[in-house]
This record gives structure tokens, C-alpha cells and sequence, in this order.
């Protein structure tokens, strides 16, 4: 059901010819054949089809009563009557209701068009074109799905739309504004020392301008704040010294204060940024980050009037199947819906019939017989013993086999799910037999509604993921393969006479008094009093022994010991909020009398640290109580910024969630329909990974769910996919058709393609996928490029059409990539910018430079060019031969002391030396490989940075079976002279002490919040990324960062890391002499 891979503008064309002949069929049967321009909009075909008619051989006589002579003309009616309609790529009929639309634009299967009149909806008919543009694939095709799952997420989601618009639109104008605009500001008021100390006394330098029209002369004035006053306080500041030339008294000034304070806001100038609420000056980003940097901040007044005026109209209108009554589903297995029975009312154990299998496609030679493995997990945990089918001929894959499981339907839990797979068995003479998946499936024995899952299930199999170790994937997608040519296993699970449905939480909670009442000998009640005297006889050991345990690293793996240990003293736990990770785990999942007495811990835990609570969000915690706590912590603990910061982690976790509909995702499309910075990114995140099959079906319904009620941006949104399909074309014609034609013929058919009116149009004008603050005007063809490597990335330049922009930036560069994988790039540079605020917070400056970077689809992605900044293979070959050869390591040191002259060479060595630590940490811990010149950048101002982070975790890249990385991470005589400001004894000189000071607290800092790192990492265990595939590749992070070690061992071992690093600099230098002997030639 996902969308298609896009083939172009025409079924296997990327590009349409200038000129294509188009075959027009009119209601009154006559063909006409159209030679029309690629980039011709429909309006004017439709005129050119009408004109055409006309033309026809007139009619036999008898026609003449006829106002018209021309064959059945006069049975059409008025062309505004009528649309085109047309095969997609798809295979979808589609109404073309919006005639401005290019030709080259509809992607057609065939240059096919039929004019009919429309009928139903028209609105409604354009919303949904607009919503299925913006997904990838139309939305008809979810009307097509008969599983009421679907349809009852459908309706029920939109609740939650309502509220969101509601929401926004509840406090007039500025509730909207706050949505377009939101405030985007630090999640802490307090400024931290080390950035106050660099105001005057507290006081803050601003610039107002104000923007006079008709004329658009500009005016400023510079005002001395406190640091901390509100943006009212700042505007009535401007207002009292844009007055001071008249001469106000002190009453009038008053007053005029008081009569256009409110009149007015503050802009950022140079972008879509606004300081609509009472927040701190220095709590807003961009103030803060101007302290930060020593830049004055820029703002503009602007009528408040004014931009509420332009806000866009949000109205939402219900679809029509909204209205429909939903269909009563029927009882799986035949079973009476109206009378449903407990499951604890059956005290049997679970049987699964193995009937046959079909479209398994084996080599016969190579395959003697293959089986069907199964096995009921909780989670990535087995709740009992796998059970395999008998081995059958690869021909006749049919077992009609009952299988039992060592668990009673009473003991299974709420997120139990059968896994299962297709395995083939392989046996050599005297040899171990070899065990191979050759497909994988899983079915949750619970549906959505907590009814046991029973009688016969098709299930279509999913094909083995690459890295797959074992034979089983527990946390793969629960469902069918959309694909119905893959695989397919047929199931039949037991039937009932009745509906049997999960037991409702007044049962849990008898069942819970009466095991605890068992264990005590006594009638027991449960409360909080209650439990915590179960508790009462810990010992004060016992209780360092449990906070002890609890303060372990998320990938700690608990003994049977500790677990018995945690149980026993579960109800002294709940004083340790941050305990219910590891009692989670101790918990077993395959016994109804601790599942039910952990449900009624959980109904009364206090709420965690959000940071905390991410962790219960993973694969290793499916249960739907226990995600649904996980969001309250959220919910109540986390700001709009941390919700920006983990939305990658947030999005990806919707993978592990058992139904549509759960509290994570009405979670998130509620933020994303009341912050659209959130929603912005919401978006893309979903979309990009739309071509995932496992996931296409739950991201493309929260996406039609975002897309109804976001309002007027639907349509920014659509320009900016528009624009990206239109570079996703060009870049794969030029990867395939152009691959051997050289530089200058390829750059001659990238200007004349991106000239063409449809291009033109496309590329200016909307907002940059990278940041939504950001708007992009005309694209400046002439400084746009094809960049040297494989891919083809385009080097892509757009003005900044903001009246203020020459007081941010003038000009938007950005590189396009078609090919590469960005995923891992954008969870690396989210990490470091994690750390950045976690040194900030604790006083570090290391001015880490997390560029922007965006996957947008399948290997398809946007990445921010910083400015002013050259690799250091750049910088090392201005040296001339002996620089660019690494025989010279002062040519970075001269280059920085080139452009900074005087006083900002102090500036730029202390730069250079803060950002260079943040990065040797950051690498260090993270694994980061391929480090070469061509990959590490310095700003002219002297600021280090990494770029390209193909490689983490410490998959390094390999020559002849060996890394060719031999240090922890890149420290050469390049950088440590820049340090050392020339000194060629760098190690020996108070700049090196003072660098190695600030590597020290930057590494304990990090190793402080170690829980934090596991867990961003860990939820994005099913996003597929190749070298992030399993917690043993996370495991790296705790050797790395020393958690099996006191504090003191881990500064010794990463000092010892250090030492390495410089001492051993030299073979980096070999690498980087290898790299560029070998891309010089490619440098830009």
C-alpha cells in the first residue's frame, strides 16, 4: 500500500521531452491528438483541445438545424463545464481539478487525457488531491481497506484535530500567530554564567530597526537592556527613544507608551522569526546565541495588525467519511460479539494449526527442506519455548500441524504477539546443518479492541532484513506484507463460542490483592500505604544495593539475582521513580500474578524525568499501560524545544506501538497541529520514510490526519515537495542518462533544464525544508553547481527575500543529495547538538556547529552549507605543494592568522581550540570513522567542525581486513600548533594544558548524562540504519564512555585515548596525504 518509487514526469521517463503529443478523449467520443509543451499548464491544453474540435469536417445536411456545422461539437457544453482526468503512476484515476498545473507535473502513466464533467464534492475532492501530493500516494486507497482498524483511526483521530484547531483558535489572532510562529526559545530562563559574563553588567546591546513605508527607509535604534526584561519592555524602550526628538512630558510619554506598546511586536531581522510571548530576551534562541557569539542582535518592529492580517485561514472541514456510521466488525473466529468472556476464564494452553504455505521461492539444489520456526515474545523477550513445525519437502510446504506453547492463555500478557518464520534447512555429509529465514512474520494475539486473536489468518510474510542474526524478528512490524506476492503463511488459531477479550483493570486489581493476600496470609487491600508496608523491613544496604542497581546504564544486562532482588523490593521502588526501567524488566511477563501486581504499581508511580522515561518507549517495553505512563512523563515534563529536540527518536518509536491508535501518536499530532515548527518537521520525518512498506500504512494515516488540519500550510508544504520531486528528477537524470558526459555538459544541461519555466516556477518562493524560519526567493542560477562525487549532490544558491536579510544573510546555500542515506548524518549531528546544550548548561563553551541536515525521502536529503568555512585539505593546499602534502603542518595556523588580524586572532585560536575539543570528545565517544581532510572544515573565524557522518559506532572503514583508522580520534601537528599559536612543542605549552582541561570536563560532563546518549540511540533501533542495528552496536557507547569504571578510571582511560590520538597523529597524516593525492584533482 506505500507509495511508489517515483519514475518522473512520465512512466519511465525522468524528464518529458520539450514536446509531447497528447491524446485528448471529449464526452462526445471524439479523440483529438494535441502536440503540446512539457511544462504547457492544463488551462491552456484545455483551450488548445476546444479549438481544435472546432476545426473537424462539418456534419452530413441534415446537421445544418444545428448551431454549430462541426460532428457532435454542439453537444459539448462550455469548457469551464468540464476537468481533464487522467492515469497517474500509480495506476490511480485522478481528477485534475487545479488547471494551472503543468503538464510535466501530473505524472502520467501515458500522455492519456479524458474531459468529463465532475460530480460529488468538489472540496473535497481538491483537499484530497493536495493531502495524497503531499504523502506520496493517494489517500483513495486507504477508503480501500476493508480492516476496521483503519477506518475506526480514520474517525477517531480526528478528535483529536478538533481539539488541536480549537486550541490554536481559542484566543483570536495571537493563539494563531503562536501557531505559525512559534516562540522558539531555550527550555531553561536562566542564563548560564559563562554567557552572562560576557554582557555588560547584565545589560544586553539590541539594534530596532523600524521599516517606514511607503518609501521602505529604514531606521534604527540601539538600546541598552536588561538581559532579562520581556520583549513589551524592549518595544516601549524603542518607543520612548524614537520620541525623544519631540519633547514629550513626562506624562505624554506615558501615555504614547501605553498607546502603541501593544500595537506592536519584534521580528528577527532576516527571517520568519518572531518574539510573540513573555519570555526573557536571552530565553529566545537567537538573543542567546548573539550573546553567545559576541553578535548584535537585530530587530525589527513590526504592526501586530499587520501580521495578524496575513495569517492564513485554518478552517477545517470533516471529510465525508467522518460521517459514516461505523460497520460492526465481525467476531474473528465466529464467535458471539455481544456476550464476550475474560480471558482468565480459560485455563488452557495456547495452540497455534501450522495449515500450509505459499509463494515460498527456494532453490531446490541448494534447500533439502524447510520448516516453520514460531515463538509467543513479549517485547524482544520469549515468554516461553520456540516451537518448530516438522520439515516438509520445499515443493509442498503444507503441515496442518497443531503446535502448543508452554504458557497459559491466563499468563499471556496485553502485548503478546506470535512471531514466526520460514526457514530452510540446509545439511552437508558430516557437517553442521545450516538454519536460513527466508521470511518473517509477526501477529499480535490481541487486536485493538483486547480481543484474543482466533480462527484462520492469511498471513503475508516480510522479506529478512539485512543484519538479521537470529531467526526470529520479535520486534519487527505486527501485520501482513501489503505485497500479496510475497510469501504467505495460513494460520488457524484456536475459536471460541464467545468473543474472549483481555481482563478489564477491576479484574487485574482482585486478581493483584488476592496473589498478595496469598503471599501475606492475610486480606489485602491495595494503596500506596499499604504497599509501602509490604516493604517496611528493608534494610538501609538493601536500599543503597537498589539505588545502586537502578542508576545503571539502560544496556546493563540484570543477573536472575538482581531481578529477583529488584521483584522482592518492588514496592519500596516507587520511592525511586527512576527505578521502573529495571523492575520492568524484572517483571515476568509470562505470570498473570506479577503482570497484574506491576499494572497496579504503575497506576500510582510518580511521574519520572522525561529523559528518563524516553527509555520506556523502546522495543524492550511494548506493553501498552506502560508506554501510555511513559507519555504522561512527556506530556508533563517536556518543553516545545525538547519535544523539537527528540522528535526524530519520537517519530521512530511509533514503530514499536501495537495499534494506530495510541497516546504517542495523538501525542504528537496534537504538538504537531499547535507548534508548526513541530508540525514542519513532523511531517518530514514521516514522509521521508513513506517508501517503507512495514511502516507506509501508520505514517500515511497520521500524515492524512496532520495534512486535514495543519491548514493553510498544506500548501507550503506541497511547494516544498513539488521542488524537491523537480530536483529528485534532474538529479537522477543526470546520475543515469548524463553519468558519462563531462562536467561542462552536464552543468549546461542543469542550467538549461532548472531555466524552464516549470523549474523556475517550482525552485522560488517557498519555504526551505531545512528550516521553516526560512524563506527562499529566486534561485541564483549562475552560483549553482554539480558537485565532483558520485551521487551527483547539486550545490544549490536562492536569494533571502526578507526585506531585513543583508542583517543575517543575503543568500541560502543548500546541497541537495539523491543517493545517499542522510539518516545517520541527521542522528549525528542531533547528538552533538545534545551535547552542546549539556555543556552549555554546565558552563563548557566548546561552540560545536551542528549544521542543518534533513532526510526527505528514500536516500534523498538536504544538507545546510555553512558559510565563510574549507575543509582542511582546502585550507592545506593554499600552502602550495609542500601544505597540500602534509610536509608543512603550519599552513592551518597561517591561514587563520591570514584572516584574522590583530585582536581576532586571539578570537580565533580560542575558537579553534573550544571547538576542537567539543569534537575530539564528541568523535571520540561516538565512534565517528572516515575522518580525512576532507571531512573536518574550519570557519574563517577559526571555528572547527566535522561534516559527513557515514561512519559511527566504530564501523570504520577497512583496507585489506584492517581499520584504517588508528587512533581514537583526529588530533595531528596541524591542529595542536593552531592551539599552541605556532609553537612547535605544542604539548609543552599552557595553551595544550588548557585544551586538555577542557577535553576532561567536556568527556565527564558527557559521561554524566550516559543514560541519555543509550536511549536516543536505542529508539532508533528500528529505523533500519545499516550500522545501527542491534544494542550491541549502542554497546560501543558504554566502552567509550567508561560505564563499568569509577570516575577517576574513565579520566584515565580517556586521557590515555588522548595520549594516543596526538602521539599517533602521524598515521592520521599518512591517511590524509593518501586522500589527497587521491582527490585533489576533485576538490572545490
Amino acid at each position: 500500500m506505500g507509495p511508489r518509487p517515483s519514475s518522473g514526469e512520465l512512466w519511465g521517463l525522468h524528464l518529458m521531452p520539450p514536446r509531447i503529443l497528447v491524446d485528448c478523449c471529449l464526452p462526445n467520443g471524439m479523440l483529438v491528438s494535441l502536440e503540446c509543451l512539457r511544462e504547457a499548464p492544463l488551462i491552456s491544453i484545455k483551450q488548445q483541445l476546444f479549438t481544435e474540435a472546432r476545426k473537424y469536417p462539418p456534419l452530413p445536411p441534415a446537421a445544418g438545424k444545428y448551431p454549430c456545422n462541426y460532428p457532435f461539437y454542439y453537444l459539448l457544453q462550455e469548457e469551464s463545464c468540464y476537468i481533464f482526468v487522467g492515469v497517474t503512476q500509480e495506476a490511480e484515476r485522478e481528477e485534475f481539478y487545479d488547471e494551472t498545473r503543468r503538464l510535466c507535473d501530473l505524472r502520467l502513466f501515458h500522455p492519456i487525457l479524458k474531459v468529463i464533467e465532475p460530480l460529488g464534492n468538489r472540496e473535497e475532492k481538491i483537499l484530497n488531491r493536495e493531502i495524497g501530493f503531499a504523502i506520496g500516494m493517494p489517500i483513495c486507497e486507504f477508503e480501500l481497506l476493508k480492516d476496521p482498524e483503519v477506518q475506526d483511526f480514520r474517525r477517531g483521530i480526528l478528535s483529536v484535530c478538533r481539539e488541536a484547531m480549537e486550541e490554536r483558535e481559542g484566543g483570536g489572532a495571537h493563539t494563531q500567530a503562536l501557531y505559525v510562529y512559534p516562540p522558539s526559545v531555550e527550555s531553561n530562563p536562566q542564563l548560564p554564567q559563562h554567557i552572562y559574563c560576557k554582557l555588560d553588567k547584565g545589560r544586553l546591546i539590541v539594534t530596532i530597526w523600524v521599516v517606514v513605508s511607503p518609501s521602505n527607509s529604514k531606521q534604527k535604534y540601539t538600546l541598552k537592556m536588561a538581559h532579562d526584561c520581556l520583549p513589551e519592555q524592549l518595544i516601549a524602550e524603542a518607543i520612548r527613544k524614537k520620541t525623544r526628538s519631540m519633547h514629550l512630558s513626562a506624562q505624554q510619554l506615558r501615555l504614547c507608551v501605553q498607546e502603541y506598546q501593544g500595537q506592536y511586536i519584534l521580528k528577527v531581522c532576516g527571517c520568519d522569526e518572531y518574539l510573540l510571548e513573555k519570555y526573557p530576551l536571552s530565553q529566545y534562541k537567537y538573543i542567546r546565541s548573539c550573546i553567545t557569539v559576541g553578535k548584535l542582535p537585530h530587530l525589527m518592529l513590526v504592526c501586530k495588525d499587520s501580521l495578524y492580517s496575513q495569517l492564513p485561514a485554518s478552517g477545517f472541514v470533516a471529510p465525508s467519511y467522518s460521517r459514516r456510521t461505523p460497520q460492526p466488525s465481525p467476531c474473528p473466529g465466529g464467535g458471539d460479539p455481544s456476550t464476550p468472556r475474560s480471558l482468565w476464564a480459560f485455563n488452557t494452553l495456547l495452540r497455534v494449526r501450522l495449515l500450509c504455505a505459499t509463494y515460498v521461492n527456494v532453490n531446490i539444489r541448494d534447500i533439502d527442506k524447510i520448516y516453520v520456526r514460531t515463538g509467543i515474545y513479549h517485547g524482544g523477550e520469549p515468554l516461553c519455548d520456540n516451537v518448530n513445525t516438522q520439515r516438509v519437502p520445499c515443493s509442498n510446504p503444507r503441515w496442518n500441524e497443531w503446535l502448543t506453547y508452554d504458557i497459559y492463555l491466563t499468563d499471556l500478557p496485553r502485548s503478546a504477539r506470535l512471531c514466526l518464520s520460514i526457514c530452510s534447512v540446509k545439511g552437508r555429509k558430516g557437517a553442521k546443518e545450516e538454519h536460513c529465514p527466508l521470511a518473517w512474520g509477526n501477529v499480535n494475539l490481541f487486536d485493538y479492541k483486547d480481543t484474543l486473536v482466533s480462527g484462520k489468518v492469511a498471513l503475508s510474510l516480510w522479506p529478512v532484513p539485512h543484519g538479521l542474526e537470529d531467526l526470529l524478528n520479535p520486534i519487527g512490524v505486527a501485520g501482513p506484507n501489503p505485497n500479496k506476492e510475497t510469501p504467505c503463511v495460513e494460520l488457524e488459531f484456536t475459536c471460541f463460542n464467545q468473543t474472549v477479550v483481555f481482563p478489564d483493570e477491576q479484574q487485574i486489581e482482585e486478581h493483584a490483592n488476592w496473589v498478595i493476600s496469598r503471599e501475606l496470609g492475610y486480606n489485602y487491600s491495595l494503596g500506596l500505604s499499604n504497599r509501602l508496608a509490604c516493604d517496611s523491613t528493608i534494610s538501609q544496604a538493601e536500599v543503597e544495593q537498589l539505588r545502586a542497581l537502578c542508576s545503571r546504564d539502560p544496556l546493563y544486562e540484570l543477573s536472575e539475582q538482581e531481578k529477583d532482588f529488584l521483584w522482592r523490593h518492588r514496592h519500596y521502588c516507587v520511592n525511586i521513580p527512576e527505578s521502573l526501567p529495571k523492575l520492568l524488566l524484572s517483571v515476568k511477563w509470562n505470570s498473570r500474578d506479577e503482570v497484574s501486581q506491576m499494572y497496579c504499581l504503575l497506576r500510582d508511580w510518580p511521574l519520572m524525568q522525561p529523559e528518563g522515561a524516553l527509555e520506556l518507549l523502546d522495543c524492550n517495553f511494548p506493553d501498552p499501560m506502560v508506554r501510555e505512563f511513559a507519555l504522561r512523563c512527556l506530556v508533563q515534563g517536556l518543553t516545545d524545544d525538547k519535544i523539537s529536540q527528540y522528535l526524530l527518536q519520537l517519530v521512530q518509536v511509533l514503530k514499536y506501538e501495537m495499534y494506530l491508535d495510541n497516546p504517542l501518536a495523538r501525542f504528537l499530532i496534537k504538538k504537531a497541529l499547535t507548534n508548526q515548527r513541530i508540525g514542519h518537521f513532523f511531517f518530514w520525518h514521516l514522509k521521508s520514510e513513506m517508501h517503507n512498506k512495514t511502516v507506509s500504512r501508520r505514517f500515511g494515516l497520521l500524515l492524512e490526519a496532520f495534512c486535514r488540519a495543519c491548514g493553510m500550510y498544506l500548501k507550503h508544504l506541497n511547494r516544498q515537495v513539488e521542488a524537491m520531486d523537480k530536483l529528485v528528477n534532474l538529479t537522477d537524470t543526470l546520475k543515469h542518462e548524463k553519468k558519462d558526459e563531462t562536467q561542462k555538459t552536464q552543468m549546461k544541461f542543469l542550467v538549461e533544464h532548472m531555466s524552464r519555466p516549470d523549474y523556475m516556477e517550482a525552485l522560488r518562493g517557498f519555504v526551505s525544508p531545512l528550516n521553516p524560519v526560512h524563506q527562499l526567493g529566486n534561485l541564483r542560477l549562475e552560483e549553482c553547481r554539480i558537485m565532483s562525487s558520485a551521487k551527483r549532490p547539486l550545490w544549490l544558491n536562492w536569494e533571502n527575500p526578507d526585506i531585513m536579510s543583508e542583517l543575517l544573510f543575503t543568500n541560502n546555500e543548500v546541497i541537495f543529495k539523491n543517493g545517499d542515506d542522510l539518516r545517520q548524518d541527521m542522528l549525528t549531528l542531533q547528538i552533538i547538538k545534545t551535547m552542546e546544550n549539556i555543556w552549555q548548561n554546565q558552563g563548557l563553551d566548546l561552540r560545536m556547529l551542528p549544521y542543518g541536515c534533513l532526510s526527505i525521502g528514500d536516500c534523498v536529503g538536504l544538507i545546510e552549507v555553512v558559510k565563510n568555512s574549507y575543509t582542511i585539505m582546502q585550507i592545506q593546499c593554499k600552502g602550495g605543494l609542500k601544505g597540500a602534502l602534509q610536509f608543512n603542518s603550519n599552513t592551518l595556523h597561517h591561514w587563520i592568522k591570514e584572516k584574522n588580524k590583530g585582536e581576532a586572532y586571539d578570537r580565533a585560536i580560542d575558537l579553534f581550540t573550544r571547538s576542537c575539543a567539543g569534537y575530539c570528545v564528541a568523535t571520540f565517544i561516538l565512534g565517528i570513522g572516515d575522518r580525512h581532510n576532507s571531512n573536518i572544515m574550519v570557519k574563517e573565524n577559526g571555528q572547527l567542525f566535522h561534516i559527513d557522518f557515514g561512519h559511527f559506532l566504530d564501523h570504520k572503514k577497512k583496507k585489506f581486513g584492517y581499520k584504517r583508522e588508528r587512533v581514537p580520534f583526529v588530533l595531528t601537528q596541524d591542529f595542536l600548533i593552531v592551539i599552541s599559536k605556532g609553537v612547535q612543542e605544542c604539548t609543552k605549552t599552557k595553551e595544550f594544558e588548557r585544551f586538555q582541561e577542557m577535553c576532561y570536563k567536556a568527556y565527564l560532563a558527557i559521561r554524566q548524562h550516559a543514560t541519555l546518549f543509550i536511549n536516543l540511540f536505542s529508539l532508533l533501533l528500528g529505523c533500519g540504519m545499516p550500522e545501527l542495528q542491534s544494542f550491541d552496536d549502542i554497546a560501543y557507547l558504554r566502552k567509550t564512555l567508561a560505564l563499568e569504571k569509577s570516575q577517576q578510571e574513565a579520566l584515565e582511560y580517556f586521557t590515555k585515548q588522548m595520549n594516543d590520538a596526538h602521539h599517533g597523529g602521524w598515521t592520521t597524516k599518512m591517511d590524509w596525504i593518501f586522500h589527497t593525492i587521491r582527490h585533489m584533482p576533485n576538490e572545490h
